[in-house]
């Protein structure tokens, strides 16, 4: 059975930990608290710095040596040196903002927006940057979430929250497109949220109020579920040397007082140690 353990449990937990992103490049990991609009960031040598965003940010990947590209609330923004600067917006109707954010192998970047209203509407979508704007590819979602890839790119894979159903696409490396939308997955005991897939082309999904990440074969059959010790499970990715190091990140969010006694690592970022080594994490080609 696959075991998880803090990353550094000696920092403040995140109250909605998001975006995992290690680089292959530095061995950095980072990753984002959405509601507390600030990004982390661990280095190969275990020093953690923090950056606070002006809005609610919800996934960030490196650019070069010394800029970020970031989701926030509106848009994607380049940030360097404590600037913010736009490079595609989009005119969201009110209560939704940017949600999760992945590149493809070819490093083309898929985001999906949120409904976070308290009565939510399946007015969310599924977006494409293409050149410095953001098309949108697919409407009817109250949350469009986690993306990956198989191994090959030729087929991709998103997570519908509210539906509890990863979705799977025919994939067209040259152009982004999608065709052929089918099921890959009802999810029980939780709700997809961030995914990733392994050198095998298996599909692991953040569980949120799952308690873990569920490890699923590129046919859709349950192969293990990796337990944690919090009931929110946010988003993973591999990184780590020969790529075996899960990386998960996790949330208090929506917990009251008793619960975060009981789950008192709520929050914190976990790593699990994986037989089957991961696909690496593809940064942005701008």
């Amino acid at each position: 059975m696959t075991t998880a353990a803090p990353l550094n449990a000696s920092l403040e937990p995140s109250q909605l930990g998001e975006g995992i992103f290690c680089s292959d490049k530095t061995g950095s990991v980072y990753w984002v608290d959405i509601k507390q609009a600030t990004v982390h960031i661990q280095d190969a040598s275990g020093t953690h710095s923090t950056i606070t965003t002006p809005s609610a940010v919800s996934f960030v990947f490196p650019i070069g040596d010394d800029r970020l590209l970031l989701g926030l609330k509106d848009g994607i923004y380049e940030a360097k040196d404590g600037a913010f600067v736009p490079v595609t917006k989009l005119d969201l109707p009110a209560e939704h903002r940017l949600n999760d954010g992945k590149c493809d192998p070819r490093g083309r970047v898929w985001v999906g927006t949120i409904c976070t209203a308290a009565d939510p509407s399946e007015t969310a979508a599924l977006y494409r940057m293409q050149g410095r704007d953001l098309h949108e590819v697919e409407g009817g979602y109250v949350n469009a979430n986690g993306k990956a890839w198989s191994p090959d790119g030729q087929v991709m894979y998103h997570a519908d929250t509210s539906r509890n159903i990863i979705w799977q696409y025919d994939y067209d490396l040259s152009s982004g497109s999608l065709s052929n939308k089918r099921t890959f997955v009802r999810v029980d005991g939780g709700s997809p949220d961030g995914i990733c897939t392994d050198s095998k082309g298996r599909v692991l999904a953040a569980l949120y109020g799952g308690s873990g990440v569920a490890v699923y074969s590129p046919r859709g059959g349950l192969v293990e579920k990796i337990a944690l010790p919090v009931p929110n499970v946010t988003s993973c990715c591999f990184g780590g040397k020969d790529l075996r190091t899960l990386y998960i990140t996790t949330a208090y969010d929506g917990m009251d007082a008793a619960a975060r006694e009981q789950h008192p690592l709520a929050g914190q970022v976990f790593c699990a140690e994986m037989d089957v080594p991961g696909l690496p994490a593809s940064a942005p080609v701008l």
